[in-house]
């Protein structure tokens, strides 16, 4: 009956605009606030990886994905997606340290700065300033706790290289949660106290994953690794390690527990780490160790209705594509023998079979080449580089040696070029980057804009 008077309201409303000229008003409820942020970084993870993995997942046959849909292709089409820009206050290209400085901030900083802005100046950052609203806050890395990216919501220092420092500044913030790797930071040099010193501050320290789940309340630091975590695909091998996904339960887990609503940081940040190293199978895997973690997120979102979740990259690294190429007479021949399917001759497109090697390719050539030069001098031969490779590859991808031994970054360039791929850099690129939103707030996060922009975004979402 409501909704009938409600309709006959509007239709009035209506009517006499159109017989007075006037433009109709109807007052419209106000957009709900956020009362939690879940913002999950994927380190160098711009639109080009992103893409692939979207798309490989789409043309393979991986049990993860029996509808061949990923959970970042369904949260993508579920959300508001925005453009935006990460540059520097001098640099069009970033690092780390710079970007999640400003995306924290909202100021212009420098590479290499951390928690600082351009002139050196410490800036609030927005987990400081839900701290100080009586929100809970936590970050949360598969890389180690001192690094560049979660440094940037830590600590105040002009330099990343000062991890000594970030450490003591974690210990001595008012984060409930912070969990990853990097305890040899915490526990070296300077900071041979610094757990115990963490211990006697209300912090429990776990170093295991049968630790983390004992953890009920509270604060909680997790050091699970010296200093980087393992790769996703190296997780079978670490049983005690836990997994992103399994650190973003626990986080979640402990910081619901303020009535005041939670700020909780995850940085993805392995993906970086294979795409500088231009090896596309590892960097597809370390996207499916964030689609896992993605799942559980936006489940979580859906479940409360009161959280937002924004899913960003700090820059792009690496830039990967597959391209077509014109082959000379030999390549066609190999490639022929091979059952490949080539175009006017000599073109190659580069069949959708080859995203299925790259999904079989798990573990990294940058692992596999020193092993193999540690082999004895007899022994380091074309055929037995091959072998291993094949191994990492989990099959076979010719990379045609022909009897050659190259060096590591020969091996890569042979490999790519086996896999009919192109790297426009193994560092950083300016691109520009994409940010998905779901929830309360999330059409503030629309249209284009810079990474100095997202503090304040935050920051209108949850009422501010």
């Amino acid at each position: 009956m409501k909704s009938k008077k409600y309709f006959l309201l509007l239709i009035g409303i209506l009517v006499s605009a159109v017989c007075t000229g006037a433009e109709p008003t109807v007052e419209l409820a106000a957009s709900p606030k956020a009362k939690n942020i879940i913002w999950i970084i994927g380190d160098g993870m711009g639109p080009g990886a992103m893409g692939m993995f979207m798309q490989g997942v789409r043309l393979t046959d991986l049990p993860q994905y029996p509808d061949k849909q990923s959970v970042l292709e369904r949260f993508i089409d579920a959300s508001v997606s925005g453009f935006y820009f990460n540059h520097t206050y001098n640099t069009i290209v970033t690092d780390s340290a710079g970007s999640a400085t400003q995306m924290a901030t909202g100021a212009l900083s420098r590479p290499d700065y951390v928690g600082i802005d351009y002139q050196g100046e410490k800036k609030v950052n927005l987990l400081e300033e839900a701290l100080s609203r009586g929100k809970s806050v936590g970050v949360i890395t598969d890389s180690y706790v001192a690094d560049a990216t979660p440094a940037g919501f830590l600590a105040h220092t002009k330099s990343r290289k000062d991890k000594y420092e970030i450490a003591r500044q974690t210990v001595q913030g008012a984060a409930q949660v912070v969990l990853g790797g990097g305890k040899k930071y915490f526990e070296g040099k300077e900071n041979k106290k610094l757990l115990k010193t963490a211990r006697k501050e209300g912090w429990t320290v776990v170093e295991n994953a049968k630790e983390l789940a004992k953890v009920k309340k509270g604060r909680v630091l997790g050091l699970f690794a010296e200093e980087a975590m393992p790769f996703y695909t190296e997780m079978d091998r670490y049983e005690q390690t836990p997994t992103l996904k399994e650190m973003t339960q626990k986080a979640v887990e402990l910081l619901a527990q303020n009535e005041n609503g939670f700020v909780l940081v995850i940085e993805a940040g392995k993906i970086d780490w294979a795409l500088h190293d231009q090896e596309a199978g590892p960097a597809m895997w370390e996207m499916v160790n964030l689609d896992e973690t993605l799942a559980y997120v936006w489940d979580f979102a859906r479940q409360q209705g009161n959280t937002l979740v924004y899913l960003n990259a700090d820059h792009e690294t690496g830039v990967p594509v597959f391209h077509y190429r014109h082959l000379d007479s030999e390549t066609v021949k190999h490639k022929s023998a091979q059952g490949e399917m080539l175009y006017s001759g000599n073109m190659d497109y580069v069949n959708t079979p080859y995203y299925q090697k790259i999904f079989d390719y798990k573990d990294l050539l940058y692992y596999v080449y020193p092993k193999f030069k540690a082999l004895p001098p007899q022994e380091q031969t074309a055929e037995k580089l091959q072998q291993m490779a094949d191994e990492a590859f989990g099959g076979h991808i010719d990379l045609r040696l022909e009897g050659q031994v190259p060096d590591y970054a020969g091996l890569i360039a042979k490999l790519n070029e086996a896999l009919g791929m192109r790297w426009a850099t193994d560092t950083h690129s300016s691109g520009m980057l994409l940010g998905v939103a779901y929830g309360p707030g999330a059409d503030g996060f629309s249209g284009v804009y810079h990474n100095t922009d997202l503090k304040g975004k935050f920051e209108k979402a949850l009422g501010w």
